[in-house]
C-alpha cells in the first residue's frame, strides 16, 4: 500500500496542473506515493497528463461536479494510508512529503502548514491572496492548531473514514475540519510544510469567484444551522466586510509581512469582501444555486 495518496481536483487545466505535477515529482521519490488527479476540464489536459505523467492515476469526469465531490472521488480511489490534498495551482517544494511524513509519525492524524503567494504581479493577485490566505501565510505556528488550509493538508485515512460520506461529498473543508475538531481529532501545523499558491486572477474573475464560493459556503452552513442561527447570520451580513477586513489586517500586522501589499491592494480587496458578503446573503436567502460548480 502506498504511504501517501495525493489528491488533486483539476479544474484549472493547463498549464497549472502541469506545474503542480512536475513539482510533485521532484518532491517525492520511490513507490510510496500515488498521485490521483480528478479532471473535469478538457481533453487536451487529460491527454497531456496521460502522455507526460504516466504514473498519475487519472480519473476523467465527463461533467463538472463540485470540488468537494471531486476530492471525495479521489479519496475513494486512494490506496494510501495518508490522504494528502493539494490544489492544481499549488506548487510543492522538494522535501514536502518528508515533512508531512515526520508530522504524521509524531502521532498527528491531520497535518498541514503554510500557503505562500507565488503570483506577485499586480494588486489584484495580492488582494486575492490576502483575501483567501492571510491566516495561513508564513510565519505559521509550529504545533497544534484549530484549522489548517484545505489546499495543503494531509489526513490519516482513519479520520476520513469515520466521517459521514455526505459531509465529505457535499461540504467545504471548513465543515469537515469543524466536525473532526468536535471528535477531538488533533491538527498539527508545521512551518516546513509549505506550498506556493500560483494563480493569476483578473479583477472580475476573482470578484465572481468570491461570490460563488461565499454563496456555496453560506448555503452549506444554512443546512446545518438552527433557525436562530440563520437569523443571526442574516443580521450580521452587513457587518461582514468590516469583520473580514479587520481579520485580514490583524493577520498581516501579527505576521509582520506584506504590509505594503495590503495597503496598496486594499481598495481592490474591499470590493472582493463586498462580493463575499453579497454571496453570503444570496446563499442564506436562496441557497447555493449552481455556485458550487463555478468555484475554481
Amino acid at each position: 500500500m502506498p504511504k501517501f495518496s495525493i489528491i488533486i481536483a483539476c479544474v484549472n487545466g493547463l498549464p497549472s496542473i502541469a506545474e503542480c505535477l512536475t513539482a510533485l515529482e521532484k518532491s517525492q521519490h520511490g513507490p510510496d506515493v500515488e498521485i490521483i488527479v480528478i479532471d473535469s476540464t478538457d481533453q487536451k489536459t487529460k491527454k497531456y497528463i496521460e502522455q507526460n505523467f504516466p504514473r498519475v492515476k487519472l480519473i476523467k469526469l465527463t461533467k463538472r461536479v463540485g470540488i468537494p465531490e471531486m476530492r471525495a472521488i479521489g479519496m475513494n480511489e486512494a490506496t494510501g494510508n495518508f490522504l494528502v490534498v493539494i490544489e492544481d495551482h499549488c506548487i510543492a517544494p522538494e522535501g514536502w512529503f518528508d515533512e508531512i511524513g515526520k508530522a504524521h509519525h509524531a502521532g498527528y492524524p491531520v497535518v498541514g502548514g503554510a500557503v505562500e503567494n507565488a503570483s506577485t504581479d499586480g494588486l489584484v493577485n495580492w488582494a486575492a491572496f490576502l483575501c483567501e490566505y492571510s491566516a495561513f501565510m508564513s510565519p505559521v505556528p509550529s504545533g497544534e492548531v484549530d484549522f489548517l488550509p484545505g489546499n495543503n493538508i494531509s489526513y490519516h485515512r482513519s479520520v476520513i473514514e469515520q466521517l459521514d460520506k455526505s459531509l465529505i461529498n457535499d461540504f467545504w473543508e471548513y465543515f469537515i475540519h469543524a466536525n473532526l475538531k468536535e471528535r477531538n481529532v488533533k491538527f498539527f501545523c508545521s512551518p516546513l510544510i509549505t506550498v506556493d499558491h500560483k494563480k493569476d486572477f483578473g479583477f472580475f474573475y476573482f470578484l465572481s469567484q468570491r461570490f460563488h464560493y461565499s454563496r456555496s459556503f453560506s448555503a452549506m452552513r444554512r443546512t446545518r444551522s438552527t433557525y436562530l442561527q440563520k437569523l443571526v447570520y442574516l443580521a450580521y451580513t452587513p457587518f461582514l466586510p468590516f469583520h473580514l477586513s479587520w481579520r485580514i489586517i490583524n493577520n498581516v500586522l501579527q505576521k509582520r509581512r506584506h504590509r505594503k501589499e495590503l495597503i496598496l491592494s486594499f481598495p481592490v480587496l474591499a470590493v472582493f469582501l463586498l462580493s463575499y458578503a453579497l454571496g453570503e446573503l444570496t446563499g442564506q436567502l436562496f441557497g447555493s444555486g449552481n455556485s458550487l460548480l463555478k468555484v475554481e
